[in-house]
């Protein structure tokens, strides 16, 4: 009875010392280190480990979920328990911060005084195996370009309309008409003058680059969308006719 009582005694006197971060006695758990081991961490061998494989764009003060993945063929994505992720680290130092949330995914908050046009890694480990996701970090202020778009199709031809165009706060840019895993039509780099509006594409490769492209033109950013002048991202091959529809919120 008495080893009993003494055993309550303990549990109680944790439970007082535990705060709603997970924290014992008063020390901070480490959230750049596991909280998962053992059977909850599978190893599935020498494959390619990640966060994601393109740059992601964010501004100072996001957070962004850090889901690990694995693969060992293009487009097949394998999801891994994130609370197996251990070493948690950002390059430039400083560059973020990390958490932790309640089933062990770690999340990773731009710090606020990163500079736009910074380029940050956000990496961990896996069983050992290193993994990594790049980050564009901007302002939207600056480039309210930044982020993924669908063409509004009222009126243009038959399959024209953009599904996916792709603005990055890294200065690249992407066009795909029919989405599919990781295909895109073309991609390349393009400059934008937040002053006067203009927008310049290059287009650098792609799968299927149509010929009358327009690279050069005006673009308008505001509450209802993106609105092009001039510019067009062409006809692709399943259309009759290149679609100027706007791109709406």
């Amino acid at each position: 009875m008495k080893l009993q009582t003494m055993c309550a005694g303990l549990a109680l006197a944790l439970a007082a010392c535990q705060n709603a971060d997970g924290d014992v006695g008063g020390t901070k758990a480490d959230a750049t280190k596991a909280t998962l081991t053992g059977e909850a961490c599978p190893d599935v061998g020498e494959k390619a480990y990640f966060f994601w494989m393109e740059a992601r764009s964010a501004e100072p003060g996001d957070k962004i979920a850090m889901f690990p993945y694995w693969t060992d063929m293009p487009g097949a994505y394998n999801d891994l328990p994130p609370g197996c992720l251990d070493n948690l680290g950002v390059s430039p130092e400083g560059a973020a911060t990390f958490i932790r949330q309640e089933d062990g995914l770690p999340i990773a908050e731009v710090s606020a005084d990163v500079e736009a046009g910074t380029r940050i890694r956000l990496e961990a480990t896996y069983n050992g195996h290193s993994l990594s996701g790049p980050v564009e970090v901007f302002r939207a202020a600056d480039n309210p370009l930044v982020g993924t778009w669908r063409q509004d199709g009222e009126g243009c031809p038959e399959e024209s309309a953009i599904r996916e165009l792709v603005f990055t706060g890294g200065g690249d840019f992407s066009v795909t008409w029919t989405p599919f895993e990781v295909y895109k039509y073309y991609w390349g780099s393009y400059s934008y003058d937040p002053e006067t509006g203009a927008i310049a594409l290059d287009v650098e490769g792609g799968n299927q680059i149509p010929e009358d492209i327009v690279p050069e033109g005006t673009v308008t950013a505001d509450e209802t969308g993106l609105h092009f002048e001039t510019l067009s991202f062409g006809t692709p091959g399943q259309a009759t006719g290149a679609c100027d529809g706007d791109f709406p919120k």
